[in-house]
């Protein structure tokens, strides 16, 4: 499967991912707009409670090794976020949300995609 039919196929999954960052963020610049390294530092807290709470909801076990991995990559999009567009909480939401997609999206297809079809 290329890239741009997994794309496709996982519309409803990547804007999903989009729209949770995206708020994610915003809420993060809400609670700690003054500090770019704070506002970073928040968003991947963020990132990593909704994910160990979902887990939890889902009677999955939460891991702490791919847990910290997600945070981690959250703080350095997050921050590359908050460096390109800092006057805005809005933008710099939606900077980070665009920046997060393409890791995101990668990922998604080098652990799917190939095998998926």
């Amino acid at each position: 499967m290329d890239f741009m039919d997994f794309v496709q196929l996982n519309v409803a999954v990547l804007a999903a991912a989009f729209i949770g960052t995206f708020l994610i963020d915003y809420f993060a610049n809400v609670l700690s707009f003054e500090n770019r390294f704070i506002s970073a530092l928040v968003t991947a807290l963020l990132l990593m409670v909704v994910i160990a709470g979902t887990l939890l909801l889902t009677g999955d076990e939460v891991s702490a090794p791919p847990l910290l991995m997600a945070g981690a990559l959250m703080f350095v999009v997050a921050f590359a976020g908050n460096v390109l567009s800092f006057g805005s909480r809005f933008m710099n939401a939606l900077v980070t949300a665009i920046i997060f997609m393409i890791p995101f999206t990668m990922g998604l297809y080098l652990i799917l995609g190939p095998s998926a079809g």
